[in-house]
């Protein structure tokens, strides 16, 4: 698995007041094969980010969405239906890797004296989005880039199901406090620690979870003119 040259992924450029949505893909490999399913479930909240993202857009305030596929056919998928309803992605497609699912299985190489060579198979218990190998280097990319959209951004969802995309959740609400941006953290219980004194955190479970979202952003751009 080799790692990609971050530098020469080219950066977005969102229109002024945009909703910035960063973090985990949470993808049903069940969902996924029951044919014309795989849209619906990308627009829901089981989803998460994914399903944040798509919800949140629209023609009044348009959404960035950062975060991590596989450079096979389902990451495709994804920024296709981003990109059909208009949303802008930045996702880093990683090179020799699959999409996350469910369905990925992790192969412990001390216990097997010949593991299969698939690109779906994680090599490390704890690599479930994005590989061990070059780590920070990716969670750097995602850091930066998070910064660099929140210049012009109307409010921030991070979204943390402990798969992890956010390896630094702190460092982004400072960013987005000295900004004067509004973050809404959705996340679930692993890693709900990780947002002590954050002022705005929505359970990943909860049914109502697009709604919730929905109306806090409505109401941060209300409070600050958004969309006027």
């Amino acid at each position: 698995m080799s790692l990609l040259s971050l530098n020469t992924i080219d950066a977005l450029t969102p229109t002024n007041g945009h909703i910035l949505v960063v973090g985990d893909i949470w993808l049903d490999q069940q969902q996924l094969t029951i044919r014309n399913q795989a849209q619906g479930f990308f627009q829901s909240a089981q989803s998460a980010g994914l399903g944040l993202a798509l919800t949140l857009h629209s023609a009044q305030t348009p959404c960035t969405f950062v975060s991590y596929v596989g450079d096979d056919n389902l990451g495709s998928q994804v920024s296709d239906a981003l990109a059909n309803a208009g949303v802008l992605g930045d996702l880093l497609a990683i090179k020799e890797w699959a999409t996350y699912t469910n369905a990925l299985n992790f192969v412990d190489k001390r216990e097997e004296a010949d593991p299969p060579e698939d690109a779906n198979m994680r090599r490390h218990k704890d690599e479930k989005v994005i590989p061990i190998d070059g780590f920070s280097e990716y969670q750097a990319h995602l850091q930066n880039r998070t910064e660099k959209y929140l210049l012009n951004a109307s409010v921030i969802v991070v979204v943390d199901l402990d798969l992890g995309c956010i390896a630094e959740p702190r460092a982004l609400n400072f960013v987005a406090e000295q900004r004067g941006v509004p973050i809404i953290a959705v996340v679930s219980e692993q890693a709900r620690s990780r947002y002590e004194g954050f002022e705005f955190v929505v359970a990943a479970t909860d049914a109502d979870l697009l709604v919730i979202v929905a109306n806090h952003v409505a109401g941060f751009a209300a409070a600050t003119g958004q969309n006027q």
